[in-house]
């Protein structure tokens, strides 16, 4: 019996209240629903590990200069601090540990849609030069971060209350300026213990507000609080310049610059509505009176430019909206509400019955559902990948892999690179027992997506199932490597070592990764008890 014992990869649903008053909200976004708190353990897992490989990153004993008003980018002084490739080591381990814990979205379509838009920033000059991997947190907070090393984290609370594809690209944007310009490495030259707590805090946050947005307060407070002072000073100057190179990089993808202003304005608009409940995304980045004038002169000297957004935007951001509160009071309210929308013309007809359509999912109400994704058909363009794997799962989940096949073969014949659709197709093989077919599919993928730990998993399946012991071991290292669980993924290695069915050239890959993963391992041991000292 082969050891690649399956480790769960979808994290729990979570939800705390959208902070924000109801008046600025659009109308679908539901109330709160209690769901299960967040465990200490996770919370403590990442804490360490996060402050153990920061604190092993220490700065070279940097005296920052003062800061004129001229604003120059930041980032150039850091560079001697902490190298691209120590920030980049640390995103890794936080990602990992964000892995393990459950803390990232499983939807395979909100990622690829984060990652593909930021592409369009990323590609300005402002941001050349510099890679960057977003992921989605199952939060109903306004709030989004970055990592060092290009990692940022989006809550679907903020891209459920975007009004438009430019607001969300300005909160992308200014996180990306603060990659670029390296604030972090600075922040860790300026004061290197408290800013690794503040690192951790921002991350910690976005887990504690699952489950209790008392509990994100105080882990955000227990980090601001250490930026007290001369730290407070740089974080001021470091969010201005952000701001800066943010409208910079909207404007130059072709965004509109005026959606910062608006996005703050409205952040500012609840906070002041409602000052216990501030937006999360106010408190980890402090919008002062200056920083709203400066923005507003910006945009006025800019050329207005109007861009629509495109349809998977707007699908996307109606499906978040409508099941955010999965429970069922929460999914009656968001069908009554779409279906008041829609005859009422106040939503796109297309976008409404998609919407519908997953709600009827989340509520396993197959006849609903069938009758909202034959009327979305009719008005979506033909085959769209976003409706037919929602049409995918529906059979699915009646244990109906075979009509689900059909589904999915269609829609891929027309978006053969769509990630979510080969996702759904390949566990739609997998449940069909067509592990050849599986096995080439997610091959095939995982030349593009090696960082998928969940594509590893059924590659692991599919080769078990066609008796590849030695090749099924790999897969579930790798898999356990991007948990970051080097002692299980040395342990798999070993076990395909031992095989008998290996060629030369896979003995030595083999022999190659493990090489590699021992380093890893060694590395991030070194680091943690550097943090400890």
């Amino acid at each position: 019996m082969l050891n690649i014992a399956a480790t769960p990869t979808k994290p729990p649903q979570a939800a705390v209240p959208i902070l924000l008053a109801s008046a600025q909200m659009p109308e679908i976004m539901p109330t709160d629903v209690s769901r299960p708190r967040t465990t200490r353990s996770i919370i403590r897992r990442v804490l360490a590990a996060m402050l153990a490989v920061v604190l092993a990153a220490p700065p070279a004993g940097f005296a920052p200069q003062a800061f004129g008003q001229t604003l120059p980018r930041l980032g150039d002084a850091a560079g001697d601090e902490l190298t691209p490739a120590a920030e980049r080591r640390i995103g890794e381990a936080v990602m990992r540990e964000l892995r393990r814990a459950g803390a990232l979205l499983d939807d395979v379509e909100l990622n690829d849609f984060l990652n593909a838009f930021v592409a369009r920033l990323a590609a300005t000059p402002s941001a050349s030069g510099h890679s960057f991997e977003l992921f989605a947190i199952d939060d109903r907070t306004l709030n989004a971060f970055a990592l060092p090393g290009g990692f940022i984290g989006v809550h679907t609370g903020l891209f459920a209350s975007a009004q438009s594809e430019s607001e969300l690209a300005s909160v992308l944007a200014h996180e990306i300026g603060h990659v670029t310009q390296r604030h972090i490495a600075r922040m860790l030259a300026e004061q290197r213990q408290s800013m690794a707590l503040m690192i951790t805090s921002l991350v910690l946050a976005a887990l504690a507000a699952r489950s209790n947005p008392q509990a994100a307060g105080g882990v955000i407070a227990l980090g601001s609080t250490l930026q007290q002072g001369q730290m407070l000073g740089f974080s001021r100057d470091a969010e201005r310049e952000a701001d800066r190179l943010g409208l910079e990089m909207l404007q130059q993808a072709g965004f509109e610059g005026v959606a910062m202003a608006s996005f703050f304005e409205r952040l500012q608009q609840a906070s002041r509505l409602n000052e216990s409940a501030a937006p999360v995304y106010m408190r980890t980045h402090p919008l002062t009176i200056e920083r709203m004038g400066d923005i507003r002169n910006r945009v006025m000297e800019s050329r207005y430019r109007q861009r629509a957004d495109s349809l998977e935007f707007l699908l996307l951001r109606v499906r978040l909206r409508a099941t955010l509160d999965r429970s069922p009071e929460g999914l009656s309210r968001s069908r009554t509400i779409l279906e008041r929308q829609l005859s009422e013309r106040a939503l796109d007809p297309a976008v409404a019955w998609f919407a519908l359509a997953a709600v009827g999912l989340q509520a396993q109400d197959e006849s609903f559902t069938r009758n909202a994704i034959e009327q979305a058909r009719r008005l979506l363009p033909p085959a769209h990948p976003y409706l037919e794997r929602l049409a995918a799962e529906l059979e699915l989940t009646l244990n109906r892999p075979r009509e689900a096949l059909t589904v999915l073969e269609q829609a891929t014949s027309r978006s053969p690179r769509t990630h979510a659709l080969t996702h759904t197709l390949a566990r739609c093989l997998l449940l069909l027992g067509d592990w050849k077919a599986a096995e080439a599919l997610i091959d095939n993928t995982l030349e593009e997506r090696r960082s998928d730990a969940r594509l590893w998993q059924m590659l692991a399946q599919a080769q078990s199932a066609l008796g590849k012991s030695a090749q099924a071991h790999l897969s579930m290292g790798e898999h356990y490597a991007l948990l970051g669980a080097w002692p299980t993924a040395i342990e798999q290695l070993q076990l395909a070592q031992r095989s008998r069915q290996l060629s030369f050239y896979e003995a030595s890959r083999i022999d190659v990764r493990l090489r590699e993963l021992r380093a890893a391992f060694r590395r991030e041991l070194e680091d943690r008890n550097a943090g400890l000292r």
